[in-house]
C-alpha cells in the first residue's frame, strides 16, 4: 500500500466479451542473471481490469541474444482497442523475435524504422487471421489490437560500462535509476499546459514519421526500467511514494527476488487501477566488486 490504498480487489475470471482463447494469465513474472547484467520483469492485471473481467492489456519479453546482448520488450494494449490484449502479445513476440534475428552485431546501425513498420504489419496480419478478413486491414488492426510498444538493446561496451538503445512507440515509458534519481530515457504521455497529461495514445499499427534511439549509458548501481503507463503514471518524476518503493527495492547491493519485484509492481494506490508492467535491467552485483 502507498497513501491511501485502492479499494480491495479480488481477481475475477476474464468476461465473454474477450477471446477466451489464447490463455490470459492475471500475472505473468520472468527474470535471470547473465555474465553481466540482472533482469527483472512483472506484468499484472490492474484493479480495475480484475474487477471488470477485462484481461491483462500488457505484455513484455526478455531475451539473451548469443553475442550476450539483452532485448527487452514492454508492450500495453490500447484500452479503446477490444482485443489489444492480444495485439500486445503479437507485437511483443514480433519484436523479440526481429531483433533476435535481424539486428546487427553493431546496435547502432540497427534499423530501428524497419523494425516498427514490419511489427506494425504484423500487427495488421495477426488481426486478419483473427478476425478471417481476405485481405489485411489496418484500419481493423488498430480498432481491435491497437497497442504500444517499447523496445531496448542493451549491450556492455567496457568492463564496468554499459549502454542501451531504446525506441517506443506510443505512451509507455523508460527511465534510467541513478543516483537515487529517476531520469526519463522515453518521453511517455505528453504533458500539456497546467502539468495535465494527454490520454490520447498513438500506438502500432500506426508508425511514427520518424523512429529514432534514444541512447543512455549507465554503470554499476543503475538500473534500466521499461514500463507502460501503469508504472509511469503513479511514478511521475519519482519523488513520491511509488519512486521510494523502486529506489529503495532497487538501489541495495542485491537485487531483490522475482516475487519481491512483482509485488512491488502490485503496489496498491487510490487512483492508480491501470494494468502494470515493469522491466528492470542492471549490471549484476559481483561480490568481489
Amino acid at each position: 500500500m502507498i497513501g491511501t490504498a485502492s479499494p480491495d480487489v479480488e481477481p475475477g475470471p476474464i468476461g465473454d466479451a474477450f477471446r477466451s482463447v489464447p490463455f490470459r494469465p492475471d500475472t505473468v513474472i520472468d527474470g535471470w542473471s547473465s555474465d553481466a547484467m540482472t533482469v527483472l520483469g512483472a506484468s499484472l492485471r490492474g484493479h480495475f481490469h480484475r474487477y471488470n473481467g477485462a484481461p491483462r492489456q500488457d505484455d513484455f519479453a526478455i531475451h539473451l541474444m548469443p553475442d550476450g546482448r539483452i532485448i527487452a520488450v514492454v508492450a500495453d494494449g490500447v484500452s479503446a482497442a477490444t482485443q489489444s490484449h492480444l495485439g500486445s502479445s503479437a507485437v511483443v513476440n514480433y519484436a523479440a523475435q526481429w531483433l533476435l534475428s535481424q539486428a546487427p552485431s553493431d546496435s547502432e546501425e540497427t534499423d530501428w524504422e524497419a523494425l516498427v513498420k514490419s511489427t506494425a504489419w504484423a500487427l495488421t496480419e495477426r488481426a486478419q487471421v483473427l478476425f478471417k478478413t481476405p485481405d489485411p486491414d489496418p484500419g481493423l488492426a488498430e480498432k481491435e489490437l491497437a497497442t504500444t510498444l517499447t523496445c531496448a538493446v542493451v549491450e556492455a561496451v567496457a568492463p564496468d560500462a554499459y549502454r542501451a538503445f531504446v525506441i517506443g512507440v506510443g505512451d509507455s515509458g523508460a527511465w534510467l535509476l541513478h543516483d537515487g534519481q529517476f531520469h526519463a530515457v522515453l518521453d511517455g504521455k505528453t504533458v500539456g499546459e497546467g502539468g495535465i497529461s494527454s490520454s490520447a495514445v498513438s500506438g502500432l499499427p500506426r508508425v511514427p514519421a520518424q523512429v529514432e534511439p534514444s541512447v543512455v549509458e549507465f554503470g554499476h548501481g543503475d538500473v534500466l526500467l521499461l514500463g507502460t503507463d501503469g508504472i509511469g503514471d503513479p511514478l511521475g518524476e519519482g519523488q513520491g511514494g511509488v519512486g521510494n518503493l523502486f529506489r529503495e527495492l532497487l538501489g541495495g547491493s542485491t537485487p531483490p527476488s522475482l516475487i519481491e519485484f512483482a509485488h512491488a509492481v502490485d503496489f496498491s494506490r487510490e487512483t492508480f487501477d491501470d494494468d502494470r508492467t515493469l522491466v528492470a535491467i542492471s549490471p549484476r552485483f559481483r561480490p568481489s566488486e
